[in-house]
């Protein structure tokens, strides 16, 4: 038998343990995480400043802003949209305009839309690079979703990282070097390692 036959048959030998650990780890990530655990549509995260946001998955849909480090508010602000911009939640529901502080929990409340505005320009809180608008349907969980999608698509997965284990074995044993190569051995880590920050650092800006 060839040399590299041998040498593929044991990749793929290896690779088929790393599917299992793969399955076992993304299975373990779904059970603790916290995005999915009231349903598909369901969820509970934290905001930048420490406070709260959960979704419970019905109609109308409405993310409720909770504040978990003071007590001024004393009920929970519903929003159909907000955004997060230094240290605020600005955000409406549909009628009311909201800017809330979240260091204190000091909530600004607009029913005049032209109002809201000029408090935003006033107060310099318009992003001026992106402006990242959240929904309830659509929030800043990038790193979970991408966990739980690697979950039902890690044949696929399998088959890429089988690929870059062999373009890695070919750039060891002094095969030709390509830019392409590089670049496809750092494409999966790289949209994790962006799916992290994004969702780790939601803040628009």
């Amino acid at each position: 038998m060839p040399v590299d036959l041998c040498i593929f048959n044991a990749i793929l030998k290896k690779m088929k343990y790393c599917l299992h650990l793969l399955l076992l780890l993304c299975s373990c990530l779904l059970l603790n995480c916290p995005t999915y655990a009231g349903g598909l549509s369901a969820w509970t995260e934290s905001t930048p400043g420490g406070n709260k946001m959960e979704y419970d998955g019905t109609a109308p849909a409405m993310a409720f802003f909770s504040g978990a480090h003071c007590d001024s508010l004393q009920f929970p602000i519903g929003l159909k949209s907000w955004y997060f911009y230094k240290n605020h939640v600005i955000g409406e529901d549909g009628s009311t305009f909201y800017v809330i502080r979240e260091e204190s929990c000091q909530v600004h409340r607009f029913t005049s839309e032209v109002a809201f505005k000029a408090y935003l320009s006033e107060r310099q809180l318009k992003p001026w690079i992106w402006k990242r608008t959240y929904h309830p349907l659509n929030i800043w969980d990038y790193f979970d979703e991408l966990v739980f999608m690697s979950f039902f698509f890690s044949p696929v997965l399998l088959l890429l990282l089988i690929a870059d284990v062999v373009i890695l074995v070919g750039l060891l044993r002094g095969k030709k070097q390509a830019y392409w190569k590089y670049a496809f051995l750092s494409a999966i880590p790289l949209v994790y390692i962006i799916g992290a920050l994004l969702q780790g650092f939601p803040q628009s800006w």
